[in-house]
């Protein structure tokens, strides 16, 4: 049967087009971060932004009018949320932080009636943790969650929580523990029919030593019985492992690993076949991790999503899931150039709420009529950013100077051909572990309407391309790691991408550092750099950041882990930007805030101090914000600051 996709929007998301799209239209948050759709179909829950808060509201989908907005309190949002019946939501609310902020949120869990009544407290995440794992759609009053408490070492392990009163009680079917007085069980999942199933125990043997570390499987047979098995480690480290889900029958569980190599390669798709206990691997891409796994109705796993450059998927092969991995495929053509995920279903599978993306499209929200093939669109996630006006993201493969293929995306100025432009490189901060990923997003898309093409590649370090990739990172902060940026856009030059004469460089966090240690490693290569909250001198950053402190032992780690050493300050002080700015030429705008405890802004104001000594003129924007601006009017200012900036340096 054919989708039918409709225009009877219930909030209107229509932009026109402009001469220049307003910087505020980038500066401003989304409008709405989610939507899940009640048991019975007759609500809509949603996450919106109002001054500044996220809040969750509560709308009758047959007015099409609100009913209730709840409040978390002051300086505190809604963070994550599940319909618990088809009259009760629980909610999890932490304290508003900053963009990349480590300050502690201080997460609270709480059900209440969707009229706002019976609000009733849950959980205060004081000296432990809850996790929800199962809502119980045939019991109206409990939901399954594991505890994690600091007195078991954080070990999970599963309670049934009475959502009308807060009161817990014990699951016995959790597997016991295998492994020494250190060991954990990191996660407890439920099959498809709520029983506890699988667990993931990791066994650290001895803790200062990595390399003895064990992980084990816990797996409640097809007899009712927990078994027990040891994966394979076929090298000295310690392998990922984390639970996907079950088939539809219950009878094969899918986990991602990367267990089998004997290298730190790539995670894969795993199934553990309860009928055999085999383990087997379904799919591996070489060059990037799965990731997030494509469910059906009924909360089975139909298959994974990975990004080698362009999202991409695998499908189980199964016949009993060939119906949903038919109905996701009919949903992707339905959207052509855009990806699509099912967010929430009613009871009876009905009706399901959908949230479509692309690199134009920052999301949108439908409602999907399983009976009909009939899609409505509910609403834009930021209704003022019309998807025809936004700039292509183009991934991009390339190789570093010692041969190490990397990945990247280019986003280019719409209506502007691919030639001698203006470039401005963006390197994401972290930096290990994290990636930027296909999709929209806020700064390349404002620099690309304004005509700069914006470069962002994935530096060895970054995550998702296997740990082998991660691990090339370590000890290379501001040297092979700042080397792939200067071949990336040398790549761009060369390539014809980009003119060599108007280049500059921006980024927040490690990202800022690298903006800083850019102009001072190649300073003819570069006409301007935007560094925002960025490292510059790493003795005053470990002494004064939130990082570390109490955690001497942690500190030296990550030393070593960046630079190689925690001991040769002569070695570390030498990737130090502020240590090092006599040959810096590039116009510098210094971005901070006063509040920052990630990155204090010290660190700015000693590279104010070294700049001056040298002679170097500079420009700054300092605003009482955390670390990366959380304040929309603040981001609106840094936003237009930028674009003066850029233009006056490598602009027209």
């Amino acid at each position: 049967m054919k989708l039918i996709i409709t225009w009877l929007c219930l909030m209107t998301a229509v932009t026109t087009q402009a001469e220049l799209i307003p910087v505020d239209h980038f500066a401003s948050n989304p409008k709405f971060l989610s939507m899940k759709i009640s048991p019975d179909g007759k609500h809509l829950a949603f996450t919106y932004e109002d001054e500044g808060q996220f809040k969750l509201g509560i709308m009758n989908m047959k007015s099409k009018k609100g009913t209730y907005s709840f409040s978390m309190g002051p300086n505190r949002e809604a963070a994550q949320y599940w319909w618990l019946n088809k009259n009760r939501v629980l909610i999890i609310s932490q304290r508003i932080t900053g963009w990349l902020d480590g300050k502690r949120a201080y997460p609270e869990m709480f059900s209440v009636n969707i009229d706002g009544k019976k609000r009733e407290l849950m959980w205060d995440y004081q000296n432990s943790s809850v996790s929800p794992i199962s809502l119980l759609e045939k019991d109206d009053d409990h939901v399954l969650i594991t505890k994690h408490h600091w007195s078991d070492n954080f070990s999970a392990k599963v309670q049934k929580l009475n959502i009308n009163n807060g009161k817990m009680k014990f699951v016995d079917d959790t597997p016991e523990k295998h492994g020494g007085l250190k060991s954990r069980i990191r996660y407890v999942v439920v099959d498809n029919n709520d029983v506890p199933r699988a667990a993931l125990e990791w066994d650290p043997v001895d803790e200062s030593d990595f390399d003895d570390d064990i992980t084990y499987l816990h797996i409640k047979g097809l007899d009712g019985e927990w078994g027990l098995f040891k994966l394979p480690k076929l090298r000295q480290s310690i392998p990922t492992v984390y639970p996907i889900g079950f088939s539809l029958d219950n009878k094969k569980f899918f986990f991602g690993s990367n267990h089998d190599l004997d290298h730190e390669g790539t995670t894969g798709l795993f199934e553990f076949d309860l009928n055999t206990s085999k383990i087997n691997l379904i799919f591996r891409n070489e060059d990037v991790d799965i990731g997030n796994s494509i469910r059906g109705k009924d909360g089975e796993v139909i298959g994974v999503e990975y990004e080698a450059g362009y999202p991409a998927y695998h499908y189980i092969e199964d016949e009993v899931a060939q119906d949903e991995v038919n109905l996701h495929k009919q949903l992707r053509s339905s959207f052509k150039g855009q990806e699509v995920r099912i967010s929430s279903y009613t009871k009876d599978r009905k009706l399901s709420t959908l949230y479509v993306y692309s690199d134009k499209n920052p999301g949108t929200y439908y409602l999907f009529d399983r009976k009909s093939m009939k899609i409505d669109l509910i609403s834009s996630s930021r209704p003022n950013i019309n998807p025809a006006d936004m700039a292509a993201v183009e991934p991009f493969t390339m190789n570093a100077r010692d041969g190490l293929k990397m990945y990247g995306q280019l986003t280019i100025p719409p209506q502007k051909e691919l030639k001698n432009l203006p470039l401005v490189i963006f390197p994401h901060g972290g930096p290990y572990g994290v990636a930027d990923g296909y999709g929209w997003d806020d700064r390349p898309q404002l620099f690309a309407s304004r005509g700069y093409l914006v470069l962002q590649l994935n530096y060895r370090g970054s995550g998702g391309y296997g740990k082998d990739f991660e691990d090339a990172g370590e000890t290379e902060w501001g040297e092979k790691m700042q080397n792939d940026l200067t071949d990336a856009t040398l790549w761009a030059i060369e390539k014809g991408y980009a003119d060599k004469d108007r280049v500059c460089i921006h980024g927040v966090s490690y990202g800022g550092y690298a903006s800083m240690q850019a102009v001072v490693k190649e300073p003819d290569l570069y006409k301007c750099s935007i560094p925002d909250a960025g490292v510059y001198e790493i003795k005053l950053q470990w002494d004064k950041a939130d990082s570390f402190k109490g955690d001497p032992k942690a500190k030296k780690n990550y030393l070593d882990k960046a630079f190689g050493t925690h001991e040769d300050w002569s070695i570390i002080n030498a990737r130090s930007p502020a240590l090092n700015v006599e040959n810096v030429k590039a116009a510098i705008l210094l971005v901070h805030g006063t509040e920052d405890v990630r990155v204090p802004i010290e660190n700015a104001y000693f590279l104010e101090k070294k700049l001056e000594e040298a002679g170097k003129p500079y420009e700054t924007i300092y605003r009482k914000d955390g670390h990366g601006f959380q304040n929309t009017s603040f981001r609106k200012e840094l936003y237009e600051k930028m674009l003066e900036f850029l233009d006056k340096h490598i602009g027209k």
